[in-house]
């Protein structure tokens, strides 16, 4: 119990350094990159903005916060437990997924390095080096190969299929995440480890894999997905969507529909609030939005729970990666001349932004 005091001391010192809703708002009033990065350097990120000296054009933003969230990942590797950080690495494979999906995306379309990094999250075992590595690969199936070879075995399943191209790429990244949700459950149901710590991340998983076959579903609802075998991109293992709700849902008319398939009122309820609140026309990206929503307050009750096991670490990552992806949303947002308002409809706080 000491042990988990000193590192859960350790965890709230560092959020203690997230920015508030506060400061995302205040930043978001910036109407110049400059005044946003010298808004910055009066924060938690000053170390990472001090080249930005003359607030340059050249000055690369989302490599400071990159490197922020690695560092992060570092601090929490150093504090916690052997067995604890092999649990959160599962949790981070999560975001190796959501890489090697944007490397084979973007060398699909022949996007430059540079451009295909700014869009990574480097939170899991493939850092930004590894991922510059990967992608000077020609090709996607020796991206894939390459993968393979340090490690990443739960990649093989897409060597089966030789040339991936735009038209099979949703069936290649169904298969890559079955994979990886069918790998790390497996290690997670090992008899004998089945502790507090364990069951925290088992239930984790098991949201991430609701939240991918729920956009699936709607996927394929929504946009009329012509395949027969529609029930194959179903994923085992989920909470809230079993495989008899997910067959309702691929039939369904539109999302509204599909919705109502879930079974839970809870769920449902949750649903309405958050549509109603959050202005987005495309039905897939609600629902991602929507679930990473629900993801991440999950995340931050887990230490309101019982503080002194993984939870508070789970919660603090899932902030942070959360808060970089704000970040970088509202700097693109001002530097492209969005407007406020439109910047805020983009962004995920603890509490629903509503548009006007």
């Amino acid at each position: 119990m000491g042990d988990y005091a000193y590192i859960n001391t350790r965890i709230r010192s560092m959020e203690a350094d997230l920015l508030t809703e506060r400061q995302l708002r205040e930043l978001m009033s910036c109407r110049e990159l400059s005044n946003a990065v010298s808004y910055l350097k009066k924060s938690a990120y000053n170390v990472y903005f001090q080249e930005a000296a003359n607030e340059s054009q050249n000055f690369n933003t989302d490599e400071a916060i990159r490197r922020s969230l690695s560092d992060s990942i570092k601090k929490l590797t150093v504090i916690a437990k052997d067995e604890e950080m092999g649990l959160i690495e599962i949790l981070l494979g999560r975001w190796d997924v959501f890489n090697i999906k944007t490397l084979i995306r973007g060398k699909l379309n022949n996007i430059p390095s540079f451009e295909v990094l700014q869009a990574t999250i480097p939170a899991g075992t493939l850092n930004e080096g590894l991922l510059e590595e990967i992608y000077k690969q020609p090709s996607v199936y020796q991206i894939i190969s390459m993968l393979v070879t340090i490690g990443f075995s739960y990649a093989f399943p897409l060597l089966k299929i030789k040339f991936i191209h735009e038209i099979d790429l949703f069936k290649g990244e169904l298969e890559l995440e079955k994979s990886f949700f069918s790998f790390f459950l497996r290690k997670l149901c090992t008899p004998g480890k089945r502790d507090i710590n364990s069951k925290i991340v088992h239930n984790f998983m098991r949201l991430l894999i609701d939240r991918y076959n729920l956009i699936a579903a709607v996927k394929m609802s929504e946009e009329g997905f012509d395949a027969d075998d529609k029930s194959n991109y179903f994923i085992e293992g989920g909470r809230i969507i079993s495989p008899e709700v997910y067959e309702k849902m691929i039939r369904s008319r539109d999302i509204t529909e599909c919705i109502s398939m879930i079974e839970s009122n809870e769920w449902k309820n949750h649903w309405n609030r958050f549509s109603s609140k959050i202005h987005i026309t495309s039905p897939a990206l609600l629902v991602e939005k929507w679930m990473d929503y629900e993801i991440l307050m999950h995340a931050i009750k887990l230490p309101r729970e019982d503080p002194l096991n993984i939870g508070l670490a789970v919660s603090y990552i899932w902030k942070k990666i959360n808060e970089v992806i704000n970040l970088r949303t509202i700097l693109r947002g001002i530097q492209f001349k969005i407007p406020p308002d439109e910047i805020e409809g983009l962004l995920l706080i603890t509490s629903p932004i509503s548009k006007g």
